[in-house]
């Protein structure tokens, strides 16, 4: 009889039957990629207990500086001081030339504890976590990493050679140390790791090498000021995470030498987050990978929820609706004896069926779509039915649970008919109620009006963002951010040497540059007879860097080589550049900037110009004060601006010279245009999918109201003949059709707008520089809602009114 159902009535079948497919297709999408986001880390075994530690910096200025990293000194603190601390290991992602033979490769190098396979215990394929990491000059490769560098044969007791950056504590009166080169003996394999990880272990190596960057002395320096390292611990069964920060407190307060009257418990706040859930903390400096966020993987699983209620209302609205073509069947069955409760049973099995049958074609669109969508995602994602039977269970238990939700209100309605009543001529009358039918139609019109307001303002704020004026130009720029590896001397011939190559327009070094900008130094710099300070970035740079990133000078002058107190190496008495936000935080106007002192530390500096803002670290974070000395010593980033119509010359020049300069180091270059590109990457993808899925909705939405209106226009075939035999126009009829369905989506509107206003006031948040929310989102999105509802049923519509009274008068 379902079967039969079905065929019956093709035209509502094939709306129900295509809805529920799209729309469990898009849940089913959706919820991959939420599996995926919340499965990270959790493959691990006996990862329950294990933490992450990471500081929030509280500076002069009342600004956090939130990291994902903490001081090398602290983590070995709590394990000798804290019970329940079972187990500490640091994790400090190095870039190292790897060299084996003729190939040489710049790879990250991970450079942990000896005891890091014992704490995260991830898979070996050869070699004991206990002993793997034991002698200092050993390493660990991955599979892939292994077969790149040893082909098929066994790698385990072969050497490779590599060289990193420069430790710290090399001067540039000693370039031995900066060429140094260290050969590790490889003693384990790890098997490839998958991409929800947080990890990055491709190349894994004891801090106890004498390759790793970090001196002994550095691990064991101060505890303020020391980043660098990931910490991670385990805990011991019952122990808890705040009973653990409570006592790191005392601590902190002993060993942290502050400076002010605040403890170092005050200036350092520390916080644990759990292994498995790293990946869904907000981004923090220091991330190894980049992080998710729980909201926006919450969101998207609200939407597919979203998606599949408007599919079911659409199924609920038509089988209400044509509860009348079925009044005399309904009727019947009960004469020769069936019960409600049979009756109500047979119309659930029936949707039960229907989304069975649509869940089907859902996963076939899905198993055609998966490519596609994991090459968007740039994830694999995959749908594995035989090893990811929860999902699969899941997903049947889902769809059979949305048969029963659509049907539920139908087979009520259906199964209550009165017999009586319903063998008379046509069952008129019993089409279920039309208040909840309107109910179902605002509903459906709510979430394609939110999910639309939501898209437009999203896509918006990231034209904004691409199109505002950042302060410098990004364009044409390449960054080689691995200068580290040569004496500070050779860095400023490098620069000098590269200035004069073909395509080359100019070179500057600095110790940061826009959105790289790690290695900036925030530091208290006080304003001439002024008391308190204000925390500014200090950036260290060549006196070209201004020019060649085209900053504006707002008043005074340039920084220049041939000025000696511009250049000299005592701070006292230095002449620096500060930013109009430095002069504004200090009191003064751009104009009264000039010439006047501030306070580093002990050290007094003179002011001889004030540049423009640049929002370096993008829009999301407001423009702090920068104070810009120069000092070549501390660069380690050297920015070349190239001609873009000479690219491939200018970049074969760059190669060559960096050989001639570096042999045993790789080169790591990039453009910024792509840096500044990544900043959005995450938003735009987020916002495609918005725009997809509002689609999407907006479509099933205009599916099951075309079939609405096509029943309810046949059931008013006779309304329509009568009001034309009593003079109403063509005009008159289309006007009050339109009229009728235009009242859900206004009502919708009125809904919509204040919930979509809500969400993304929240979003914008989180953009120092956002457009505003303007009305005329919303009203575009209501707007363009209602002339979609309009199109959908404006053509049965005319067609309805223009059919001759006779035919209508003659109907039934």
């Amino acid at each position: 009889m379902a079967a039969r159902s079905l065929v019956r009535h093709k035209l509502y079948s094939f709306i129900n039957v295509v809805g529920l497919s799209v729309a469990l297709a898009c849940a089913i999408l959706i919820l991959l990629f939420v599996r995926d986001q919340l499965s990270y880390d959790d493959w691990i075994p006996d990862s329950q207990s294990l933490y992450r530690l990471q500081v929030t910096w509280y500076e002069p200025g009342g600004r956090l500086l939130a990291t994902a990293l903490s001081p090398f000194p602290v983590l070995n603190a709590m394990k000798a001081e804290i019970p329940g601390v079972e187990a500490v290991t640091h994790v400090v992602p190095e870039q190292m030339t790897v060299t084996v033979g003729d190939h040489q490769f710049l790879q990250t190098v991970t450079v942990v504890d000896p005891n890091f396979f014992q704490v995260i215990r991830l898979p070996l394929v050869s070699g004991d976590p206990k002993t793997v990491l034991a002698e200092p000059e050993s390493i660990v490769l991955s599979q892939s990493m292994a077969r790149k560098y040893f082909g098929r044969s066994d790698p385990v007791g072969e050497f490779l050679q590599v060289s990193g950056v420069a430790p710290f504590s090399c001067k540039s009166n000693d370039p031995s140390c900066f060429s140094a080169t260290h050969i590790l003996r490889v003693s384990g394999v790890l098997r490839d790791l998958p991409h929800n990880t947080q990890l990055i272990a491709n190349f894994v190596m004891p801090n106890t090498s004498k390759a790793d960057e970090l001196t002994p002395a550095e691990k064991e320096g101060t505890w303020q000021g020391t980043l660098g390292n990931i910490s991670y611990l385990r805990l011991a069964p019952g122990t808890h995470p705040a009973k653990v920060l409570a006592e790191l407190r005392p601590i902190l307060d002993r060993s942290v030498k502050t400076g002010s009257s605040l403890t170092g418990s005050q200036l350092e706040h520390y916080s644990l987050t759990p292994f498995r859930g790293v990946h869904l903390t907000s981004g923090k400096f220091g991330e190894m990978k980049p992080t998710g966020n729980r909201t926006t993987v919450y969101g998207f699983a609200l939407i597919a929820l979203l998606i599949v209620l408007v599919a079911c209302c659409n199924f609920m609205n038509l089988a209400t609706a044509r509860a009348t073509l079925r009044a005399r069947e309904v009727g019947l069955r009960k004469v020769v004896g069936a019960r409600r409760r049979d009756l109500a049973v047979q119309f659930l099995i029936e949707a039960v069926g229907t989304t069975l049958l649509s869940l089907a074609i859902a996963l076939s669109l899905v198993e055609i779509l998966l490519p596609f969508y994991d090459r968007f995602l740039d994830e694999p994602i995959g749908l594995h039915y035989l090893s990811k039977g929860l999902l699969l269970g899941g997903t049947i238990v889902g769809a059979v649970l949305a048969g029963l939700l659509s049907g539920a209100y139908p087979a009520m309605v259906l199964s209550g008919f009165r017999p009586v009543s319903t063998l008379k001529a046509n069952g008129a009358g019993h089409g279920g109620s039309g208040l909840l039918r309107s109910a179902l139609v605002v509903g459906q019109f709510v979430v394609s009006i939110g999910l639309g307001i939501a898209a437009t303002v999203i896509f918006r704020q990231i034209h904004f963002a691409r199109t505002l004026d950042l302060g410098f130009d990004r364009y044409d720029m390449v960054v080689i951010s691995s200068i580290s590896n040569i004496p500070s001397d050779a860095r400023v011939r490098l620069a000098r040497v590269l200035r004069a190559g073909p395509g080359i327009i100019g070179t500057a070094l600095s110790n940061v540059v826009p959105f790289n900008t790690g290695w900036a130094f925030d530091e208290p710099v006080r304003a001439e007879g002024e008391i308190g300070s204000t925390t500014a970035h200090v950036v260290v740079i060549s006196p070209q860097f201004p020019a060649l990133y085209g900053m504006r000078l707002l008043t005074g002058r340039l920084l220049s080589a041939d000025r000696g107190q511009d250049v000299q190496s005592d701070l006292n008495g230095k002449n620096v550049l500060i930013n109009a936000a430095a002069a504004r935080r200090f009191g003064f106007t751009a104009a009264e900037a000039v010439g006047k002192s501030v306070d580093l530390g002990t050290s007094h500096l003179r002011i001889v110009g004030v540049l423009n803002n640049a929002m370096k670290e993008g829009l999301r974070n407001a423009v702090w004060p920068v104070v810009y000395l120069v000092d070549t010593d501390d660069c380690i980033l050297l920015s070349v601006r190239v001609r873009s119509d000479r690219l491939p010359e200018a970049l074969a020049f760059i190669d060559r010279t960096w050989r001639s300069f570096a042999p045993a180091a790789a080169m790591q270059r990039y453009f910024m245009s792509d840096a500044f590109n990544d900043l959005f990457t995450s938003d735009e993808r987020q916002g495609t999918m918005f725009v997809v899925f509002v689609t999407i909705a907006i479509l099933i939405a205009c599916l099951g109201l075309f079939g609405l209106v096509v029943f309810t226009a046949e059931r008013r075939t006779k309304e329509v003949g009568i009001r034309k035999v009593s003079g109403a126009r063509t005009a008159d009829i289309v006007r009050l059709m339109l009229w009728r369905i235009s009242v859900p989506v206004l009502v919708a509107n009125l809904i919509a707008w204040p919930l979509a206003y809500l969400y993304l006031h929240r979003w914008l948040e989180g953009y120092a520089y956002r457009i505003s929310l303007s009305p005329l989102y919303f009203l575009a999105a209501g707007a363009g809602a209602l002339l979609i509802a309009w199109a959908t049923v404006y053509a049965n519509t005319l067609r309805l009114a223009r059919a001759s009274p006779i035919h209508a008068l003659r109907y039934e």
